[in-house]
């Protein structure tokens, strides 16, 4: 995980420069394609930018508005608003273009209009920057009045009360007003990046970046606008280009940082409210088989308690009238659902201890021939006592990487179980083989063996699965349950392969050597091993 997010942290400035590379070469093209409309007609590339200009400049505003609400977005809600009043005074601009006919010519309309939106551009663009760098935001809808109402007294000096001075001069070029204004919107965008470049508020770098470029392409067009002499001259058509390229960076601020960020931090909800709900689900089925396991194992303590407390009774009430011969029969009872109860608390709490981590793995090297020869001595009695002929076939160096004790308690489950379910004259076998750096134990026997259903119930414990020996020996069906935890524990798996009246054979398969790093799974992640 830790490389990944590595290599997620140096794949993400890759990937902006990518893009920004791909954009960069995009808006070359765009400008070529436009350059080449300006051969065919002037008037028509003019419009084409313009609108274009106007498009971007009212989606700025829509995003902005939109996500208002967000911590995150609030500080472009003021730029967002300059530029949708902006693209107001810039239609009108085009409508009032040379050659459009829409409003009247020869009233100088274009050119005042484009100094009134530049103008309110840069203030907006000024206020914006220095609320970001204070750390706070304008409230929406005041900015949007106060701006509002700007670009509404300059509209109504220009076509109303005719109060703007005039800009350009056709024939001689722009005027000195014009020139001045250009290069005072020109000094407050250069503070504007300036600002930006102290670091400091709300914005983020790349946010940072994308508004630079865009204030400087902003200025360099503002300086270009006062060296055309014709509007329909190559500084004019320059200087529109760079205007769009400024806009299209504004966007880019906003969009790429802001929008995008937000849809992969959706999209990556998304998946983890799916991780969620599938992991909800399986708890659930979890919980459920854990509440049927705790319930069968109160029913199977119930069952040796019970009879030993009626045992118990029939003792203390009428020993006296008791034949000798019989209390020894009641005490052998006694004795055995005691050892039965103990048997199954002794599971369950090392199943508990497992369940909730507080069973310690202390792996190291074990010498399985050795441990399986003990175990099978320990089973000797239970084995003679049916005529089962008890073998181990391990060679004298196999060996396994695992908690002894606990491989210990799994193979002599195992065995344990081989002798119940083994009729009288069977075997039961032990063996080990290496494959893959895995020593691979079996414990096999000539028993009654298992259907498919049978096996598959073995290590749920949501399923009550126990039935008596061969001899009528009683089980709890909790002692493979706790294997698997076991076994799993230790970093192995258990297999079953088993037909009925033919017998059973259950193979552990344990690290031969140790893990590079060893580190022990939870018993409450682990699955079931396939069962064959």
């Amino acid at each position: 995980m830790t490389a990944m997010a590595g290599l997620m942290v140096a794949a993400a400035p890759q990937g902006r420069e990518l893009r920004m590379a791909r954009s960069g070469v995009l808006f070359l093209l765009l400008c070529a394609a436009l350059w080449l409309t300006s051969g065919y007609s002037y008037l028509l590339f003019h419009t084409i930018v313009e609108m274009t200009g106007i498009a971007i400049a009212a989606a700025v505003f829509m995003i902005s508005w939109s996500s208002r609400g967000y911590v995150a977005t609030q500080p472009f809600v003021l730029l967002g608003i300059g530029y949708l009043f902006v693209s107001v005074l810039d239609l009108l601009h085009t409508l009032a273009y040379q050659g459009m006919t829409v409003l009247p010519s020869g009233q100088d309309y274009a050119t005042k209009l484009w100094v009134a939106a530049r103008g309110l551009q840069a203030l907006v663009t000024l206020a914006f920057v220095l609320l970001a760098r204070a750390g706070r935001t304008a409230r929406s809808l005041p900015a949007f009045l106060v701006v509002g109402a700007a670009a509404a007294l300059a509209v109504l000096s220009i076509f109303t009360w005719n109060v703007f001075p005039v800009s350009f001069v056709e024939g001689q070029g722009v005027t000195l007003f014009k020139k001045l204004c250009e290069y005072a919107i020109s000094a407050i965008l250069v503070a504007c990046i300036a600002l930006l470049a102290l670091r400091k508020g709300t914005i983020n770098r790349q946010e940072r970046l994308y508004l630079a470029g865009a204030f400087a392409l902003n200025a360099a067009s503002e300086l270009v606008f006062t060296l055309y002499v014709s509007a329909y001259g190559y500084q004019n058509l320059v200087g529109h280009l760079l205007k769009l390229g400024s806009f299209l960076l504004a966007y880019q601020a906003l969009f790429s940082t802001k929008v995008r960020s937000r849809l992969a931090l959706i999209e990556e909800l998304r998946a983890s409210t799916a991780g969620l709900a599938k992991r909800e689900a399986e708890l659930r089925a979890a919980n459920l088989a854990k509440d049927s396991f705790f319930s069968i194992l109160a029913h199977d303590l119930r069952n040796p308690i019970g009879g030993i407390q009626s045992l118990t009774e029939v003792l203390a009430t009428k020993f006296d009238r008791l034949e000798p011969e019989r209390v020894r029969e009641m005490c052998v009872f006694l004795n055995d659902g005691v050892r039965q109860t103990s048997e199954l608390l002794e599971c369950i709490l090392q199943w508990a201890r497992a369940q909730t981590g507080r069973l310690e793995v202390k792996p190291s090297t074990v010498p399985l021939a050795e441990l399986c020869d003990g175990i099978l001595s320990m089973q000797n009695a239970a084995a003679e006592g049916k005529g089962i002929v008890l073998e181990s076939r391990l060679p004298s160096d196999a060996a396994a990487w695992a908690d002894a004790n606990m491989i210990a308690t799994v193979l002599r489950n195992l065995v344990s179980n081989a002798v119940k379910f083994t009729a009288r004259g069977g075997s039961v076998t032990l063996s080990s083989e290496t494959v893959a750096g895995r020593e691979r134990v079996t414990v096999s026997d000539t028993g009654r063996g298992m259907t498919p259903e049978e096996i598959d119930k073995l290590f749920r414990i949501g399923v009550h699965y126990s039935c008596a020996g061969t001899d009528g020996e009683h089980g709890s069906g909790m002692g493979l349950i706790l294997c698997h935890e076991l076994v799993t524990l230790n970093k192995g798996t258990i297999e079953v392969v088993s037909e009925p009246g033919k017998g059973s054979a259950f193979t552990l398969s344990l690290p031969r050597q140790a893990p590079a790093a060893w580190s022990a799974p939870t018993a409450a992640a682990a699955t079931p091993a396939r069962m064959r």
